[in-house]
Parts: structure tokens; sequence; C-alpha cells
């Protein structure tokens, strides 16, 4: 078994697919003989599958392009079978309307894997929990303690703290003439961030041994939530783990959820030595406080309060969405811009005008830069975080497109394609942020040809912050600083399939200062 494993573990993706296809072609095929279709009446056109692997020898882990070539031969909806499980794609605005909004009630729920199911602690975090008391309390908890107006706007002394500091960084940087790593830089930023949000410190120092372990956890965590699993695909491939992600998954919970009990237990800490000295913690409470602290009268759902798997669900899931989505957002968008000279240079002239050179930007400049703001539209729709936005699923049989869709139905919304559908876009492979200069198209929902972060009910919950934060960390880093990236790394947008579509050659880019230095030193 462990030889097996081994193997299997060495080996790409399609290459796995292509071995269990040879053994169900050998084993199965004489004993499975009833098509995909007869038990899927009246079903979307889509490809026929091979008996058990379903439509999986005919995809990559490139599933968002893969998807897009078939729906150009399908057409806007269409159905396969990812191993056993059903799924429908579509891939216009049309029928992202219908999935997202006409047909929400019926299709909000989530499909779990054995890696989410591990960040997600069994999926009971606000991103994966199922429909219903849970998910609506805690996505109040959110909105009203990060997200609403007020609560928005008191974070944001801390957000500029954090974009600000990265700027003193790069200075000191630049100095040495050194490379940057952008996705790198703005990854440790972010996680600065949220750690701040989550419990009002930093927690990421790449400069000292823990804070770097804690930030390769981190992405070794995204690689393999990145990583498509065939055991969950094929359910009796489980007990043979042949991927070993189980394995790894295992490891790395049990790495993070020590790291999440640390964080608890040294609150707990500061909370009885306040109670004993009778004095109460000032200031602004960070979401650890407001989790601890959760009340309600709702003893028949089990949320008169927060029990612990909830609150290390809380605290995994901000860790892993609010950070890597957009730190690769803010590679590809400074990629974008020093491919395009014109827009490199109007953006700095819109800077320059706006804030001058004597101050950094901030947060309150932004509604006054019209050209950032669609410069930011055109890198979340060629480059969204996630090209099929995270797959929901059925809770009960419904109809789509005039089709039928059984109930458990994984449903793919591929962002990505629709971004690249001529019908859709003119010119759809070009970036050009001119195209949303008087446009009223916005990314918040209600224009299903763009939208990064979903829309309806199941829609990412922190988008208010992933939008402020792409806005901020590309108009400070291009007002602050010239950049210089050797043409073969940006000029190559070949993507890499992971929790996200990160930039394949990381964006390496030398920094040079553009304002006084006694605005650094501020």
């Amino acid at each position: 078994m462990d030889a097996l494993t081994a193997y299997f573990s060495s080996l790409p993706f399609s290459i796995i697919i292509s071995v269990l296809a040879s053994i169900a072609a050998f084993f199965l095929i004489p004993v499975i003989i009833r098509g995909r279709r007869e038990n899927w009446r009246n079903a979307p056109p889509g490809p026929v599958g091979w008996p058990i692997l379903g439509s999986l020898p005919y995809l990559s882990n490139r599933l968002h392009e893969d998807f897009f070539n078939l729906s150009k031969i399908y057409g806007p909806i269409m159905s396969l079978n990812l191993g056993l499980k059903p799924a429908i794609v579509v891939t216009s605005p049309e029928m992202a309307q219908e999935v997202l909004k006409i047909k929400e009630g019926s299709i909000s729920s989530r499909t779990i894997t054995e890696a989410i199911r591990a960040i997600s602690y069994d999926a009971h975090g606000v991103i994966f929990s199922p429909y219903g008391a849970r998910w609506k309390v805690l996505r109040r908890i959110l909105i009203s303690e990060l997200l609403s107006p007020k609560a928005f706007e008191s974070f944001e002394p801390l957000r500029r703290q954090q974009v600000h500091s990265l700027l003193r960084q790069l200075y000191s940087i630049s100095k040495s003439n050194t490379q940057v790593n952008i996705s790198e830089a703005a990854f440790v930023a972010l996680l600065n961030l949220v750690s701040n949000i989550i419990v009002s410190k930093n927690l990421f120092d790449s400069t000292k041994k823990d804070g770097g372990q804690l930030k390769e956890m981190f992405w070794e965590m995204i690689k393999v939530l990145g990583t498509p699993n065939t055991a969950d695909l094929i359910p009796i491939l489980k007990p043979l783990d042949p991927q070993r992600l189980k394995t790894r998954i295992a490891n790395l919970f049990k790495r993070m959820d020590a790291f999440y009990e640390k964080l608890i237990a040294e609150r707990m800490k500061e909370r009885e030595n306040h109670e004993i000295n009778n004095t109460k913690k000032s200031g602004r409470r960070d979401l650890l406080d407001v989790l601890l602290d959760y009340r309600s009268d709702d003893k028949e759902n089990n949320l008169d309060r927060l029990h612990r798997n909830i609150i290390k669900a809380m605290i995994s899931e901000l860790f892993m969405g609010a950070t890597e989505t957009t730190s690769s957002t803010v590679e590809w968008g400074m990629t974008e811009i020093l491919r395009k000279p014109h827009v490199h240079k109007q953006l700095v002239a819109e800077l320059d005008q706006v804030i001058g050179k004597d101050r950094f930007v901030e947060e309150s400049d932004i509604p006054n830069l019209p050209y950032l703001q669609a410069t930011v539209k055109e890198v979340f729709r060629l480059h969204p975080g996630v090209p099929m936005i995270i797959p929901r699923r059925t809770n009960e049989s419904c109809e789509v497109g005039g089709y039928q869709v059984p109930k458990h139905c994984v449903v793919y919304v591929n962002v990505w394609g629709i971004a690249r559908d001529p019908k859709v876009w003119e010119d759809p492979y070009e970036f050009k942020p001119e195209r949303f200069i008087g446009s009223s198209v916005d990314v918040k929902g209600q224009d299903f040809n763009l939208l990064p972060f979903g829309s309806g009910r199941r829609s990412c919950v922190g988008w208010p912050l992933a939008h402020r934060m792409m806005h901020f960390y590309l108009a400070t880093m291009l007002h602050a600083f010239d950049w210089v990236s050797p043409p073969e790394i940006v000029n190559d947008v070949t993507e890499r399939v992971g929790l996200t579509l990160q930039k394949d050659k990381n964006l390496l880019a030398t920094p040079s200062p553009r304002l006084p230095e006694s605005v650094y030193q501020y």
C-alpha cells in the first residue's frame, strides 16, 4: 500500500486520471452498462462520460480552461459527471444570473472536500457552513463587527499602518537595488493585517523564525487546497489516498490547530488576568474577543454561544480567504500595469495630480482616482482570484435554463470564461481599463458579466476589504515607487493553478523611490 500511494503521489493529476481510466475500462465497464443520461434525464448538453470516472478523462487540473473550451461546443450551460458527482457549468451572464439570483434558494449549499473539511473544521465557518441558522449568525457577526460602515471605518488606521509600513520596508530594500517578490510582499502584509483584525498584533515577521514558519505553513495549506483530489470525486479511492493529500492535510491541520489553540489560550489568559486585576481591555475589540463574547438565546440551534471549532473555523477561513486571493490579484494587477506603459503612465499622472509628492496615498483619495478604479475593475475581470468562484451545490432538484438539475449537483460559474467571451466583452483578452471609464458596471454582484466575488447570499462576505485593499496597494506602490522588472518575467502571463490563479513566474521587480526621502521616514 505504501508503495502504491507513493507512486500515485509522484504523478501529475492528468496521468493519475489516465491510470484510473485504464483500471475502470478493464474492470468496471463490463459491470456498469447504464450511461449517465439514463440516470440524469433532461440534462443540459455535455460530453458523455466514462463509467465511474465520468468526464474526468477529458479534464486536467486547469478546470476553468477545460470548461471554457467545452462550453464552446456545448453552450452556456452544460452537464458532466466529475467522477461520481453530477455537475453543471454555466459560462454566460444570463445563466450566472439564473443560478446565483433567480434560483438562489435552490442552489445555496457547498461541496466539501477533504482539504476544506480540515480548514473549516468540518464546515463550521461562514464560508462552507450549510445554509441555515449557524451560517446566518456567523455572517451577521462578520458584517456587524468587521464590514459594516462603522466597523470598516474603525479599522482604517490599522489598514493605513500596515500599508505604509510595507512602503517603508520597500524603501529600505530599494537602497540595495534588490528585486521584490510582489506577491509575497503583499501576502505577508495581508497576513499581518488579518492577524491584527483577529488578535490585535503582527504574527508574521519573516525575519524571525516563528513568523517565517507560520508563513510557510499557510503557503503549504494553500497549495494543498488548490490541488484536485481524485478521492473527493471517486469515494471508493478514499481509503487509498492515491495522491497522499489526506496525509498532508492531516499533518498541516495538526500544526494549524495548535496555532489557533495557542491564540485562544493566550487570549483566555489575558482576559482572566484582566478580571483578577479588575481592569478592562480598552479600545476596539478584535474578532477573537467578539467570537468569545458572543451570547444569544438561540439554544434550539445550539447557538447560544460559539463552541471552539466554530471559533477556530472562523479564524482559519479569514486567514485563508483574505490573504492569498488579494495578494495574487495585486501581483496580476502590477504585472498588467507594467506590461502596458500607457496604462502605467496614466495611472502615475493621475496619482501625482490628486495626491502630489509630499505624502503617501490615503484610502480617502481612492474615490478621486477614476482611472485607478477602472484599472482595478479590469484586473478583476481578466484575473478573478477564484476563476469559478466557490462552487455551490443544489439543495434540491430544480430547473435551470430549461434543463433539469438534480439534488446535490455541483454548480460551477466560470467567471474566468465569461471574461474571455467575445459575445460579452470586446477584445476580451486585452487589458483595457478604458472599457470601464464612464461605465456603471461594478463588482458588487449585480452585474453578472463581472463577478469576481460572486453574487447573492453566498457571495464573498469579505469583498469590501479585498476591494479596498486592492485599490490601496496598487495606488500606494505605483505612487511611491518606479518599478523595473525583467521583460521575460513581466511579459509571461502563464497561470499556475492553486487555490487561486497565480502568476506562474512570480513578478520580481526593483523599486526606486519617486517621493522625497522625508515622506518614507514619516
